[in-house]
């Protein structure tokens, strides 16, 4: 009951912040925003439709809101703090998936496979669950080498943000009505070097 009552104080918060933030989408060509927004639109996952979302984990509240909805499978933690995020996830309409790299991470490897065969975006935040910050874990591109399905990196710059400088991962907290920068990498099969370097090459700062 708590986990559950917690969760949908999460939501809430995330849900109503959201709704006050304006995103910008960068892509580093045509073809990769045709490709984008063909799987994004989809309504219904299908083979065609799927790509592996790759992220640093101080992007992830910069990016809830946007990809709520989408056919988005998550990994998340098989902690008391994940049973939380399950409930918050579940109500902004992404599918749960219970796994770590630190813990049952087979498990969690195996399961995310099966979603992904079964049509579903799946979004990762590469770096975690408690770092080294913007170091990538080999799960993600496991999975796209398994499965054959691209990786599409992602950075989120904030132009009203706080940024909890004690945390392991700087995590980012947009402010309400921030704009929200989302630059995208072009969508391939990386190996763990390369998604590191691309993630890192991708600009930090806002063009305005």
């Amino acid at each position: 009951m708590r986990e559950k009552c917690l969760g949908f104080i999460a939501f809430a918060f995330i849900r109503l912040l959201g709704l006050t933030f304006k995103y910008r989408l960068h892509f580093a060509s045509k073809a990769d925003e045709n490709f984008f927004f063909e799987c994004f639109n989809q309504k219904k996952p299908t083979q065609q439709s799927r790509y592996l979302l790759a992220f640093f984990h101080q992007d992830e509240l910069c990016l809830l809101n946007f990809f709520r909805k989408r056919n988005m499978a998550v990994l998340v933690s098989i902690s008391k703090d994940g049973e939380i995020m399950t409930n918050a996830a579940k109500r902004l309409g992404y599918l749960p998936v219970r796994g770590s790299s630190s813990k049952k991470a087979i498990s969690g490897l195996i399961a995310s496979i099966r979603k992904v065969k079964q049509g579903y975006k799946m979004a990762f935040a590469v770096d975690g669950p408690r770092g080294p910050i913007y170091k990538v874990k080999e799960g993600i591109c496991a999975i796209s080498h398994k499965t054959n399905v691209p990786i599409i990196p992602v950075r989120a710059i904030c132009n009203r943000q706080k940024i909890f400088e004690k945390s392991w991962n700087k995590a980012k907290l947009p402010k309400p009505f921030a704009t929200i920068d989302l630059h995208f990498a072009p969508a391939k099969i990386y190996n763990s070097e390369q998604l590191e370097s691309t993630l890192q090459k991708i600009p930090t700062v806002s063009k305005s």
